[in-house]
């Protein structure tokens, strides 16, 4: 089976070269998961590593069972890029199935059906559908149209979308992440996924469509376990946990704590963690320290009150300042991440935001724009104003397109609120972005390689390197450029962007998914085949290089500053 992560563009725009590449989770969690029930041979290819072209794609699916089933992931940003994918093969092999996933499909199961680039839309969490999925479509027949979970066309053209699938009760009974499948030296490798699904409903947050409100997690030897895999396997230093929220229960969390240092893994390895401020209890952060946790990063999305309230976020701005203070007390480090552009936002508002991050002194801060992603309750607010603007594929549906492309690029901002102008809009998120990361603190720690800088991190002896020096001054020139226009009266810029030619807006899709869902959890079968290592798969790529001695690039080292 071949399992593909589309890449539109390469994650982070102009500033892709200095930003270490994440892993596609997805398809690592779902290839490891149908090898434990005994599937062989599957594939995995990352457009983040290698694009697939007309005259490469071919050559994926060398070896592969046939008929072939396919498998694409589609976030909302690479939808259109993925559609190609798919159609591509349907065109080359017509027997084969393109089956996607993810949350972008779950939202909008009808459109990859409709245009052509899949036969079938697994909705929700996919490891036990792809199972019964898989299986069934090897026996032949129609058996697979029974599969709960997905959704396809019946033979009279209209959509048929099965009952929910159950999700998976117990999350040990996931394997653990095929890392030595993503060994290749651009990757981040330093992550583990502890815990799955939120129990808050904030409206910009897709998440719900996947999982509802439940809230699961590994055990404490589960991840013991995989964090020895990092450690001793890969040499990792620095550990992320891609949990959407960390410490929803302060047992778990202590309970981990507590293995990580009987494991004496906090001398080895340093974490970080994302969570809610209101989650940030002082009884848990003794023992986060104990076990060697240093940063926690906060979705603090706004600096207004009123505006959090009607984010439905359930947690104030004062909260925030409450938590940021309390991690420092007990010596974290901070992260905070914004969002510029919610409904009803005005200049005030944003400006208000900012200084409440700026007087937080914090680490590192980050400033988006709002992306009203199908299924969330923002983008029936943008629809109903008139204000979504989708372009072909859905290229402009990127929270950072503001940061990481020119202030006077040509691709429109998905959504932007009455009262303010796209340039007004782009203005605030690039100058406030840019006078965080222009502090000479911040500069420094980029330029002497310190720790890294966030989610920036320069090449070791990059100074010696006339390439690098030559890219840096590139990229700092539009960077500097940037934060020059952004810089002029608005009525400048908004003159200059009414010449520009905006990409044009396409009707926004009426088919998707309830934002609400209930799910059942239920046992996974106990017919799984003895796993084995094979190294069924690679990413491919022909510039492929040796994984280091450390078990990934030295310069790709996560941390923020101090």
């Amino acid at each position: 089976m071949l399992f593909i992560n589309p890449a539109y563009e390469k994650f982070g725009g102009m500033l892709s070269r200095y930003i270490p590449v994440g892993i596609p989770v997805s398809i690592g969690v779902i290839s490891a998961y149908l090898r434990k029930y005994g599937v062989k041979n599957i594939r995995v290819v990352d457009e983040e590593i290698e694009t697939i072209t007309e005259d490469n794609f071919r050559q994926f699916t060398e070896g592969l069972e046939q008929p072939l089933i396919i498998g694409i992931t589609v976030l909302t940003a690479q939808a259109g890029r993925a559609y190609a994918i798919g159609r591509m093969y349907k065109e080359a092999y017509p027997d084969c199935t393109v089956v996607m996933g993810g949350v972008h499909v779950t939202a909008l199961p009808e459109e990859p059906l409709r245009n052509g680039s899949a036969d079938i839309v697994v909705r929700g969490e996919g490891e036990e559908t792809m199972r019964q999925l898989h299986f069934a479509l090897r026996e032949g027949g129609d058996a697979w149209k029974k599969t709960r979970g997905i959704s396809f066309l019946g033979d009279d053209g209209e959509l048929v979308s099965n009952e929910d699938n159950d999700l998976i009760d117990n999350l040990d009974d996931v394997p653990i992440f095929p890392y030595e499948l993503f060994e290749h030296p651009k990757y981040d490798m330093g992550f583990l996924t502890g815990a799955r699904g939120c129990p808050y409903k904030c409206s910009y947050c897709s998440q719900r469509i996947l999982t509802g409100l439940t809230y699961r997690w590994h055990s404490m030897e589960r991840i013991i376990e995989n964090v020895k895999i990092l450690v001793n396997k890969y040499k990792i230093e620095n550990i992320t946990f891609y949990d959407d929220i960390f410490s929803v229960n302060k047992r778990r969390v202590i309970e981990l704590c507590d293995g990580i240092v009987e494991a004496g893994l906090h001398e080895k390895c340093a974490f970080a963690v994302q969570t809610r401020a209101d989650n940030i209890y002082e009884e848990i952060l003794p023992a986060m320290k104990r076990a060697n946790f240093q940063t926690i990063g906060m979705g603090m999305e706004t600096g207004v009150e009123r505006i959090a309230k009607e984010a439905n976020k359930d947690q104030t701005v004062a909260q925030h300042m409450e938590a940021v203070k309390l991690c420092k007390k007990y010596g974290f480090k901070v992260s905070l991440f914004m969002i510029y552009g919610f409904p009803g936002e005005s200049k005030e508002d944003r400006d208000e935001s900012w200084r409440v991050v700026n007087g937080a002194n914090v680490g590192f801060v980050k400033f988006n724009n709002l992306i009203p992603y199908p299924g969330t309750p923002i983008y029936d607010v943008a629809q109903k104003e008139g204000r979504l603007h989708i372009l072909e594929g859905w290229r402009n549906f990127n929270s950072t397109l503001s940061i990481t492309r020119s202030i006077f690029d040509t691709m429109p901002l998905a959504y932007v609120p009455k009262g303010v102008t796209e340039f007004e809009l782009k203005r605030d998120i690039i100058r406030r972005n840019l006078q965080y990361y222009f502090q000479w603190k911040i500069v420094k720690s980029i330029m002497l390689r310190d720790k890294g800088v966030g989610w920036v991190s320069l090449p070791p002896n990059w100074l010696l390197k006339p390439r690098e020096v030559a890219s840096l001054t590139g990229m700092a020139f539009i960077l500097g450029t940037n934060l020059l226009f952004s810089m002029l009266p608005p009525f400048v810029g908004n003159a200059v962007f009414a010449f520009l030619k905006r990409g044009r807006s396409e009707a926004a899709p009426k088919d998707v998914k309830m934002k609400d869902r209930t799910f059942r959890r239920a046992r996974v079968p106990k017919d799984a085949q003895p796993s084995e290592t094979e190294p069924s798969v690679a990413v491919a790529d022909s510039e492929s290089k040796e994984r280091p001695q450390q078990g990934r690039a030295e310069w790709l080292r996560w941390s923020s500053p101090s």
